[in-house]
């Protein structure tokens, strides 16, 4: 008799979930469901089940929907993508339902890393070091942020760049690079995260202004860290190291996998999430920002041999403890290869 396959359910996320779904297939260990507002996502077409969400649910509304999909769908475990602190608010009702969830962290927790400035604020320098940084929220205080970072013993003349980023925010939204220089020569060059520090006068004098970061720019290597763990335990992380091209590295840092475990405890996490280094000038890895969730570039980290979300499913339900996973491969050199699929074929008129 063939055994019944546990359901291992996602709800609406970004793009990176249709690796992470398709990984789960290739195991073969969990049915796949999955909703999206959007009909046409690839993450509805790479799951074995697939349900269209309804638009512009939020809060309390979209967890009561949440809760009954998973009892109608008889999920098993439930890997939460959007609404996370919603979720995580009520997430005894879905344990009272039998729905294992993965769910990063508790609301305040997730609060406080989906704020850049108050996260870097309660950062534990003596793990990783961060770039000297401060916050603005007008245009007075942008000057002010100028030349407190200027002053900086780390700013060197000539050398040192200045960046800013919205304290809330994912991927690169927001970000540049400030220059001396005119914009049309970066905007004819492609550049898209460059600006000069004239325009980012007149856009900062607009009202409304978000808080925004103002940081030393690091120039080193920049590292991606994926990491799945289970109520503050780690479990696997991969460091990925970026470069120029679409090539990346999947490197051995026991000092970064190191950092994994430490974050992992201090924050409480679970299942997978993210941090991001980069490189100062005498080569020592800094703190940029923790993301909890799964980065962008997390097919590369799939590489190494990681099944994310499978493991993750397995932590919740308790199939498998922290210490019961093989070791992430190290030394490859990897890339995406871009390819077409048919979704659906389209009958022509005779």
């Amino acid at each position: 008799m063939r055994a019944v396959l546990p359901r291992l359910y996602f709800n609406k996320n970004f793009a990176v979930t249709t690796a992470q779904i398709k990984a789960v297939n290739a195991g073969g260990r969990y049915v796949t469901l999955a909703s999206h507002s959007d009909p046409e996502h690839p993450m509805l077409h790479a799951a074995h089940e697939a349900l269209t969400e309804p638009r512009g649910l939020l809060g309390d509304a979209y967890v009561d929907w949440l809760l009954d999909t998973c009892a109608r769908l008889r999920v098993d475990a439930f890997l939460v993508g959007k609404e996370p602190k919603s979720v995580a608010r009520r997430a005894a009702e879905f344990e009272a339902r039998g729905v294992h969830l993965i769910v990063p962290a508790d609301a305040d927790t997730l609060t406080l890393l989906d704020h850049k400035d108050q996260f870097l604020a309660g950062w534990d320098a003596d793990l990783l070091p961060i770039p000297a940084w401060t916050t603005f929220r007008d245009a007075a205080a942008f000057e002010g942020a100028l030349a407190a970072l200027r002053a900086d013993p780390a700013f060197v003349p000539g050398r040192t760049r200045l960046c800013v980023k919205p304290a809330r925010g994912i991927y690169a939204s927001g970000f540049r690079v400030l220059t001396d220089g005119d914009d049309l020569r970066a905007f004819l060059e492609g550049n898209l995260y460059q600006m000069s520090t004239a325009e980012a006068r007149r856009l900062f004098a607009q009202p409304d202004l978000p808080t925004m970061l103002l940081m030393h720019t690091l120039e080193g290597p920049e590292r991606s860290v994926d990491c799945v763990a289970w109520r503050g335990e780690l479990a696997a992380a991969v460091v990925r190291r970026k470069g120029a091209g679409d090539v990346q590295v999947l490197e051995d840092r026991p000092d970064l996998v190191e950092a994994a475990r430490q974050i992992a405890r201090t924050y409480g996490l679970s299942g997978i999430f993210n941090f991001q280094t980069k490189d100062d000038g005498a080569g020592r890895a800094n703190m940029l920002e923790i993301n909890a969730r799964a980065s962008g570039g997390l097919r590369y980290s799939l590489m190494a041999g990681v099944n994310y979300a499978e493991w993750a499913a397995d932590l919740a339900r308790g199939v498998r403890g922290p210490a019961d996973f093989p070791a992430p491969r190290t030394g490859l050199r990897v890339r995406e290869v871009k390819g077409v699929e048919v979704v659906q074929a389209v009958e022509v008129p005779a």
